[in-house]
């Protein structure tokens, strides 16, 4: 039988253990001004080209050994679009970082993000080696030619295709989708040696030897 401090320091602790379960939320205005302040003072390109540092290494010792082994492999990376190869920063501040899909759909047609010019330095580093470049993004089949010519006006050329999301995809999250077109890719005879994006959905599923997840507060895709 516990005593009577025994028992009123275990009421203590259940009182404790409801208030940090029902505990207020953080405010969302304030969320924003750290969003805000994150991409401002330089801290959210620092861990993105940190990152990106990274899987430049990976992707030339990869090379590297390619070559030393006479080019056997067809060596391939895939990279996502939105907050991986361009960055829509602009747009969702000036929505307040309240977006909808619909509402990002009009700014993809617009064709105004922003080149990465870490992750455009990596695309240009993996072709002198002689690995082809794929991109697979959730963008809809619909947004290909705003796409293209985004993609084109930020510097990327001559990659190995561009896969986007079919209009009937139904699926709650992307993964199938993602994962099934490196396995397709793969099936071409490639060895995807990386994949990259900011969302744990681009690299989860397999069909690559490593995934590189860069920083994205802004949003989640599952």
């Amino acid at each position: 039988m516990t005593s009577l401090p025994q028992r009123i320091s275990l009421v203590f602790l259940l009182l404790f253990n409801i208030s940090t379960l029902f505990a207020e939320p953080q405010n969302l205005g304030l969320l924003k001004n750290e969003l805000i302040h994150y991409h401002d003072d330089g801290e959210y390109e620092k861990e993105f080209n940190t990152v990106v540092c990274k899987a430049q290494h990976y992707i030339d010792k990869r090379a590297a050994q390619n070559n030393q082994r006479g080019n056997k492999q067809k060596l391939a990376i895939v990279l996502d679009i939105d907050e991986t190869s361009l960055s829509n920063y602009r747009s969702m501040s000036e929505h307040n970082f309240s977006i909808t899909r619909t509402g990002f759909a009009r700014e993809i047609l617009k064709s105004r993000g922003a080149v990465f010019a870490s992750m455009l330095q990596l695309f240009q580093d993996a072709q002198r080696h002689n690995i082809t470049v794929f991109f697979v993004s959730g963008r809809n089949t619909s947004e290909r030619q705003a796409t293209e010519k985004n993609l084109r006006s930020a510097g990327y050329n001559n990659w190995g295709g561009l896969f986007l999301k079919p209009m009937d995809y139904k699926e709650p999250s992307i993964i199938p989708f993602k994962s099934g077109t490196r396995q397709a890719i793969e099936a071409k005879g490639y060895t995807i040696v990386a994949t990259i994006g900011d969302q744990f959905s681009d690299l989860k599923g397999g069909f690559a030897e490593k995934g590189f997840k860069l920083p994205n507060p802004y949003y989640y895709l599952p």
